[in-house]
């Protein structure tokens, strides 16, 4: 009997319905009991029922129950109530300003180098403390969406807005190219930046592309150049100039990236570094002094920068000269600027410098005892004997500070091709008074007498070959004759506050200018123009003004589209190289070893918004916050490239 009916329980167990996996993708609220195959939970009535009977017809009738129905519309209304805290609708307004502010807060991350990690620790802190405000609740930017929001959206809108300025219907505006060529480790990277000049906003620099090559070639540069350009809808036909460094890759005569371009576009005009021939010039000068004033200055830098004790060492010797330290400046070869204010520094401390490097006896280095010519004794170091190193320290810090001037004002933003030949010839005449004058700097002259005869004169013949070397040197690379192209173009600086017909027909001439204009309509442009100008020179400001500013003046004042056309030409042509210099400046400080897994695609967007946008912070957000089109793209998953 016993027998029977446990087989009756075993048959029993066999025909109840077992809980299925598979029921919870219909039924997302159930879910197995834990050591009871034939029973199931419901998470929304938080209830455990049997399903051993009717299996999912028991599923089916409690649901359709009215307990937990009623469970189910509280659910979801406490669902949406907690999600709408941190959720908006895609085209709301309330979805644009939290929008606005995530590509605001990317771009001040880019804009201050900040990385993407410590932006979003910074915008979860704040969404931590600042629990009033329902936008910062609703932002999020990992570093995923950061990065996407560089890439895919700001860097293109960047480049974008350039090429709608260069693109105008009808009247393309001619641009310069400008590029130079920088390491990062053992990759070779290629800006590509671009000068244009507009009547609204003057001169304006962009970068347009950031490439990696390791082909440093005449044709592998030529290569990048046309294939940036033609990725970005721009034609050579319109390209102005060709600026880059006076190598002989860039400006060699028969095998060269200008020379190449030049079988493109014959039109194309050759806008070399003058800043960097002015420090070639110092380079190649400083070799007719018999004193090795730049080895001096890096190996005295070398000796103190590693010790401490020295530095320390130096101080006392300054406070017991009655002499204010100063600390020892480095000087880098390949820098422009560096030398002048390094040796300033070392005049500053030389007493108190020497006195040291002499009581330190056998530890001061042979060759630099030799370079500055130390006594044998500290005793014997006094502030009035006649010291010759010191001599020549004095007369190159006077003479650097002319070469000094010149740089800066060729890399000064305010200047343009049309000042550069006035720049070098003031130079040349400049160097040229101080040789025949024979004017070496006060200090240098004091010092001089108080040197032995003989000493005397041969530092007055090495001071007078200095200038010499340097006055062939310009002469050589730089083209002082009238049929230098930016001979002709000097008119147009308005510096005698008119402009005439005569001068325009030769700037046209000589920059092959005259297919572009109407050459009739240019003399009545000029008349007009006149009239303008005799108005504007009464103000006081005038004179102040640069050469752009002034033609901004001119040309928003009245209508000169062919005047116009010369002018854009003349003045999308750079002075220097210091624009795309500035470019890896500013790569090296983004692209630090802390950040040294950024991409190449990453780092050339990174450069391009910080570059090409000037707004602030807070005058970015209200731009965007206008832009629905910026606003309906970094909203696009789109932008996810994964996601593609």
């Amino acid at each position: 009997m016993a027998e029977n009916e446990e087989r009756d329980v075993r048959a029993k167990k066999r025909r109840l319905q077992k809980y299925r996996k598979e029921w919870e993708r219909e039924y997302s609220w159930v879910e197995c009991v834990r050591g009871n195959d034939f029973k199931a939970n419901c998470t929304v009535c938080r209830r455990v029922f049997t399903i051993g009977h009717g299996g999912v017809c028991d599923l089916k009738q409690h649901a359709s129950g009215e307990s937990h129905k009623r469970n189910e519309r509280a659910r979801r209304t406490q669902a949406d109530q907690v999600l709408s805290k941190f959720l908006v609708r895609q085209a709301s307004p309330e979805a644009d300003l939290v929008t606005a502010a995530e590509v605001a807060h990317v771009y001040h991350t880019v804009k201050h180098s900040i990385s993407y990690n410590s932006s979003d620790c910074a915008l979860k802190l704040c969404q931590r403390t600042l629990n009033d405000s329902n936008i910062v609740k609703k932002m999020s930017c990992g570093r995923t969406k950061a990065e996407a929001l560089v890439t895919d959206v700001l860097a293109p809108k960047a480049v974008e807005e350039v090429i709608k300025k260069l693109k105008m219907p009808q009247n393309p505006l001619p641009f310069s190219i400008q590029t130079d060529a920088s390491n990062k480790g053992n990759r070779k990277m290629f800006p590509l930046a671009v000068q244009f000049f507009r009547a609204d906003t003057g001169i304006t620099h962009k970068l347009v592309d950031f490439v990696e090559s390791a082909d440093e070639s005449a044709n592998g540069i030529l290569s990048t150049i046309q294939r940036s350009l033609e990725n970005l809808g721009l034609s050579l036909d319109n390209v102005s100039a060709f600026s880059a460094d006076n190598t002989n890759v860039n400006y060699g005569i028969h095998n060269s990236v200008y020379s190449k371009l030049k079988q493109c576009n014959a039109n194309i005009l050759r806008g070399n570094c003058h800043a960097h021939i002015v420090h070639n010039t110092v380079k190649h000068a400083l070799d007719k002094l018999s004193i090795d004033i730049e080895n001096i200055v890096l190996k005295v830098y070398s000796f103190f920068s590693i010790s401490a004790k020295r530095r320390e060492s130096l101080k006392d010797f300054c406070e017991f000269c009655d002499v204010e330290f100063h600390d020892i400046l480095r000087h880098v070869v390949t820098r422009w600027l560096s030398l002048n204010p390094a040796v300033t520094r070392l005049l500053q401390n030389w007493i108190p410098l020497k006195s040291y490097l002499v009581s330190i006896g056998g530890d001061c280095p042979r060759h630099l005892r030799t370079l500055l010519r130390l006594a044998e004794d500290a005793d014997e170091v006094k502030e009035d004997d006649p010291d010759i190193v010191e001599v020549y320290l004095l007369f190159c810090n006077n003479i650097l500070s002319v070469f000094e001037a010149v740089v800066k004002k060729l890399e000064s933003n305010d200047t343009t091709s049309v000042e550069l030949y006035a720049i070098m010839l003031s130079f040349l005449r400049q160097l040229a008074k101080r040789r025949d004058d024979e004017f070496y700097g006060y200090l240098t002259r004091q010092k001089l007498q108080q040197l032995s005869p003989s000493d005397a004169d041969v530092a007055r013949e090495e001071f007078t070959a200095f200038l010499n070397t340097a006055i062939s040197y310009i002469e050589k690379w730089f083209d002082f004759s009238q049929d230098n192209w930016l001979f002709h173009i000097q008119p147009l600086s308005l510096s005698s506050g008119s402009i005439s017909y005569d001068d325009m027909v030769k700037v046209s001439e000589r920059l092959h200018l005259i297919g572009r204009i109407n050459m009739d309509a240019l003399y009545d442009e000029c008349v007009t123009a006149n009239s303008v100008l005799e108005h504007l020179t009464k103000h006081e400001d005038w004179v102040s003004k640069g050469t752009a500013e002034r033609w901004m003046a001119v040309l928003q004042q009245v209508e000169i589209p062919n005047i116009l056309a010369v002018v854009s030409f003349v003045l999308s042509i750079p002075s220097s190289t210091g624009y795309v210099e500035r470019v890896f400046s500013l790569m090296k400080n983004k692209w630090s070893d802390v950040r040294n897994r950024c991409s190449v695609e990453l780092m050339k967007s990174e450069l391009m918004i910080t570059l090409n946008y000037e707004l602030s912070c807070t005058d970015f957000y209200t731009a965007v916050v206008k832009d629905k089109q910026l606003l309906a793209t970094a909203r696009d998953q789109r932008k996810y490239k994964w996601k593609k």
